[in-house]
This record gives structure tokens, sequence and C-alpha cells, in this order.
């Protein structure tokens, strides 16, 4: 039981770190499609985002299979879909419940630009944040990209973590990867989500 709880854990924990480390607030219509590297210590989990009009799509998949999560702030919802599973959740979505694009966290302290850097095919600003993170502070490094008006690159050194968005094509992206797909089962908690992950 206790191995159970472990691993619903970590599935349900690659989607909902990435909502967290979002911030709701760009208000921008910005259209293009990426390549995510999330690196969480020896662990490297590869993944899609596709941006439009301030909708969000992201695809991981790993090895329960595949995850979508898509971000409706027009709607003010989050689908998370498990398609091999034939489920999703839907979850309002409110300032509590960060979900658009990687972006400095309004509360960090101290930010100050330490240069500046071509990456992925951007030139970017390079600054460095402390974060608070319960009682103690993080050390977090952002690399911006001014024509995107928002950060590529998020690295965290105490945690050994980073976020990379990596390929970026700016081009349409069509309409129907906002969608919620049909024939899905909508399960009514992260619990019982959590439950179809371990089936």
């Amino acid at each position: 039981m206790e191995r159970n709880r472990k691993v619903r854990g970590t599935r349900l924990g690659y989607w909902w770190l990435l909502l967290v480390l979002a911030v709701p607030g760009v208000a921008w219509g910005a259209e293009f499609s990426a390549l995510m590297m999330v690196k969480d210590a020896a662990k490297v989990m590869p993944g899609k985002i596709y941006v439009h009009d301030g909708k969000m799509r992201q695809e991981f998949v790993d090895e329960r299979g595949q995850t979508i999560t898509i971000v409706r702030p027009d709607l003010k919802v989050v689908y998370v879909i498990l398609p091999v599973q034939g489920t999703y959740i839907e979850i309002p979505l409110t300032p509590k419940l960060p979900g658009q694009f990687l972006q400095i966290p309004p509360g960090a302290l101290g930010k100050r630009q330490v240069g500046q850097e071509r990456l992925n095919g951007y030139d970017t600003e390079k600054y460095e944040v402390s974060v608070p993170i319960g009682r103690n502070l993080e050390k977090q490094t952002y690399w911006v990209a001014p024509k995107l008006a928002l950060p590529i690159k998020m690295e965290c050194p105490e945690r050994q973590f980073s976020l990379e968005y990596k390929n970026i094509k700016e081009e349409k992206v069509p309409d129907r990867l906002f969608a919620l797909p049909p024939g899905l089962t909508k399960l009514d908690s992260i619990g019982g989500f959590a439950d179809r992950v371990e089936e």
C-alpha cells in the first residue's frame, strides 16, 4: 500500500510540478511549439509544449504512458488527461493553481540580471532570484527571451532541477490541440485519477 502511494505520487507529481512552476497572468498572443526538457536529478523527462493565444498544452510520455495537460484560461479550467486509460480530471484554474507559462515567480526576492546569453536560437537575459520555499530561500536562475516575453529555461542547482524549451517554432498551432478529446471518462477527484494510473 505504501509503495502504491509513492508510485501514484511520483506519477502525479510531474504534471503537478509543471503547473506549480508556471504562473498565470501572461495575457499575450504568442503562438509557438517547443520541446520541453525536464531534468530532476538523474531523471530526464522530455515532452512537448504548444502555446496559442494564452492557451497551453503539455505532453509527456513515461514508463506508465502519456499524460496531457491542457490549460484553458478562457474557460478557467485545466484538463489532465491519460489517453491510454481514456480518463481525465478537470481542475478549476484559480490564482492558487497556477498554470500558463514558465515565468519568474511573483514572490521572488533579490531579482538581478547577471548576464546575457544566446540560447536555443534566442537572445536571453539571465536572471538570478531567491524564491521563498517554506522557511528557506531557494536560488533559481532564469533565461528570459524578450522576443517571447517569457523565460525559456529555469534552473535550480539546489534541487538538481531544470526545465528548458528547445527547438522553439513560432508557427500556427491548431485550435484542436486545446480541446478536450471526445469519448473520455471524467473522474471526480485526483484520488480517482491516481487509482486509474495504477490499473
